[in-house]
């Protein structure tokens, strides 16, 4: 899930950016509603320890598929090039 890509409306009025403002203001509510839903930091650079692993990893959480799924735990995330489950994840903190 990108939480960071915009939309260009032609048929707007030159200089009004209500539309753009609306629009981002509910992708950032989306995105807190999912942050607290699932206990994760996404589009910031964050600490993660994975269940098992004696290395952390470091960088920008994202959400691999486009729809949530019904279990929590089955959450498909990437870190980089490495994707894991929100089961896998032993802690996060944000950098």
């Amino acid at each position: 899930m990108d939480f960071a890509q915009g939309e260009l409306n032609f048929d707007s009025p030159a200089g009004d950016s209500t539309g753009y403002h609306k629009w981002r203001a509910d992708m950032d509510a989306r995105k807190k509603e999912i942050e607290s839903r699932y206990g994760i930091i996404l589009g910031k650079p964050v600490h993660l320890q994975l269940i098992g692993e004696d290395n952390p990893l470091q960088g920008i959480l994202t959400i691999v598929s486009g729809k949530l799924p019904p279990v929590r735990s089955q959450l498909l995330l990437q870190l980089a090039h490495r994707q894991f489950t929100l089961a896998e994840i032993e802690s996060i903190s944000l950098l």
